[in-house]
């Protein structure tokens, strides 16, 4: 159904482009690009919505009602149970039910939660000194692990912690983003334990971003062992323990009742088959036998019309990224010229590719409002964005502009010939649905006649992740690269020093790297808005890649007996809003 409506689309795209793109190129704003509201039946509701369709966001935590088996979906096989040693994000989402990090980002239904909601998962508490040179944490009391040997239900302590830094920082894939041994840019000297609930972290500069750092889902707290096997089984103090895991088949947790968070998680159990096609995994949501799917955008509106029954909430933002396409960094690439860099970008219609990706004709076309975003070399999601369509990304902003005549002239006074021929390279085994749309792309792309890309798929967890841990320099052509970050901080160091687990360039960016370690650096919140601007400025005339093209906050379904999914907003995965949802039985008995 999605290909042969994207491959419609973009056939006929100069034929078929909807009247409300049209001029959308020269709307600015500070956070919204373009507003689709479309003409369908039925009457405004207040929201926005002339369809009907969409259900009531409620946050019904305090009726919530304990017990129950939550029947959820894998995505992804899981490679590693080791958090502190695993690099595939996929496998991040199980180390979250299990394990405990210090501190967990905020949870909300009413605004995007930042550092202030920040608060302790492990640690019960914590400071920064005034020269934003040491934190100090304190351990939760009777912290316990997991009953079965060999932890045995005891309590944390501060040597868990410190045999879990140890480790992270000297073996783990993302130790070099906390580690100033590792990273002269990162920012934790050292850590040590006065008493056993007793944490103490020396920075080598006074980092703004470190409380959300100690929030984001990489460093994870394992008990002090050197003989169990974490990677194959977990023993964590998080709120549900490891139940049952079968390779290739399924996942299954269990309610740890001494987690500190009570009544929290409401579900005694949650089962997770793995459903790694999505035709499959539509059919067990759509039968009822998983309860929560991220439904496609072309199968949303058929899918709820054949099934009334079943909750449709809307996006509320836009993403904080996804990934982006790295240009080659080897000296023979033909993308060493930044105007062959920045040609690339302006032969994607990032408009009509959106439109098509999301399905937003249909959705206006039913009455049910939207919104569109671009990215710029950062998530659209992120506070300190910059919106492309706008005037602050100043003379780099014509590069995100659909142009092939310019394209064309860009890449000709670099002296090459078009149609350039290159090659995209996909990860094949992860994300199904990225993996079509980037061959679209390459299709797209190839049409405007600039250049001539061929696709070429690599395995996901062997050719393809040691392209993308090259930092460009492993691979010709353009490789697909996906990401992910709580703060605009941990997107740039990690993405644009030649440092950061997931560099575009083995080098220094010239007027962006040094930028990324500036701000860093920078205690004034006003003078490190002001300068992660400048890097996107920079970005938008370097163009080292392309970020993914940006986002339609879209729709998203869930049958109505699962109360509270999809209704919160967080600061990241570590507010774990799983914990939230319940089961409503007696909805579920009025629905059967």
């Amino acid at each position: 159904m999605e290909e042969s409506y994207w491959s419609k689309i973009l056939r006929g795209r100069q034929a078929t482009r909807r009247r409300l793109l049209t001029g959308a190129a020269g709307i600015a704003g500070s956070g919204l690009a373009l507003s689709l509201i479309g003409c369908g039946g039925g009457s405004d509701d207040g929201n926005g919505d002339a369809s009907g369709l969409l259900g009531k966001a409620e946050d019904t935590t305090a009726k919530a009602v304990a017990g129950g088996v939550y029947p959820d979906f894998l995505g992804t096989d899981i490679h590693t149970m080791d958090p502190l040693l695993v690099s595939q994000r996929a496998s991040f989402g199980p180390m979250l039910y299990v394990y405990s990090l210090l501190l967990k980002a905020g949870i909300s239904t009413s605004k995007k939660p930042g550092t202030a909601e920040v608060t302790g998962d492990a640690a019960e508490s914590y400071e920064l000194s005034a020269d934003g040179l040491t934190m100090t944490l304190k351990l939760r009391p009777n912290h316990k692990f997991d009953a079965r040997p060999p932890t045995n239900g005891r309590a944390m302590d501060a040597s868990d912690v410190k045999w879990s830094w140890d480790k992270f920082t000297t073996t783990g894939f993302y130790g070099g983003d906390y580690s100033n041994a590792r990273n002269p840019n990162s920012p934790v000297e050292s850590l040590t334990t006065p008493d056993p609930r007793t944490l103490v972290f020396k920075l080598a500069f006074p980092f703004a971003d470190i409380i959300e750092l100690f929030a984001a889902e990489n460093f994870f707290l394992q008990p002090k062992d050197d003989n169990f096997d974490f990677r194959a089984d977990m023993r964590g103090s998080g709120p549900y323990v490891l139940q049952e895991y079968v390779g290739s088949s399924r996942i299954v947790f269990k309610k740890n009742p001494a987690w500190y968070d009570k009544p929290r998680p409401f579900f005694d159990e949650i089962r997770k088959p793995l459903l790694s096609e999505y035709a499959t995994g539509l059919a067990q949501f759509i039968s009822g036998n998983v309860w929560s799917y991220p439904v496609n955008s072309a199968d949303v509106l058929p899918t709820k019309r054949a099934n009334p029954d079943l909750l449709m909430l809307a996006g509320t933002e836009p993403s904080t990224g996804g990934g982006f396409w790295n240009f080659s960094k080897q000296p023979d690439s033909v993308w060493k010229d930044p105007r062959v860099r920045r040609a690339f970008s302006m032969t994607i219609d990032r408009d009509l590719l959106l439109e098509a990706f999301f399905n937003t004709g249909e959705f206006t076309d039913a009455g049910l409002p939207l919104k569109l975003y671009w990215h710029s070399h950062i998530g659209a999601g992120h506070a300190e964005w910059v919106d492309p369509r706008g005037d602050g990304l100043g003379e780099g902003a014509k590069y995100f502009q659909y142009n092939i005549a310019e394209a064309k002239k860009l890449v000709e006074a670099a002296g090459l010939k078009t149609p350039v021929p290159s090659q995209l390279h996909t990860a094949l085994g992860y994300n199904p649905a990225r993996q079509k749309q980037d061959e679209i792309l390459a299709g797209h792309v190839s049409e405007s006649g600039v250049f001539a890309l061929t696709h070429d798929g690599l395995d996901y967890n062997t050719s393809w992740r040691r392209a993308r841990e090259s930092a460009g320099a492993g691979f010709p052509g353009i490789l697909t690269h996906f990401q992910s970050g709580p703060t605009t901080d941990y997107i740039l160091n990690r993405t644009y020093t030649p440092e950061g687990s997931n560099a575009v360039s083995p080098e220094p960016i010239p007027g962006v790297t040094d930028l990324v370690y500036k701000q860093r650096r920078e205690v004034d919140p006003q003078k490190r808005v002001a300068i992660m601007q400048d890097i996107q400025k920079q970005l938008a005339l370097e163009w080292p890649c392309v970020y993914y093209l940006g986002d339609v906050p879209s729709f998203s379904l869930r049958w109505p007996w699962l109360r509270n999914d999809g209704i919160f907003l967080t600061g990241g995965n570590s507010s774990r809003p799983f914990t939230y949802v319940w089961y409503d039985k007696a909805l579920h008995e009025k629905h059967s």
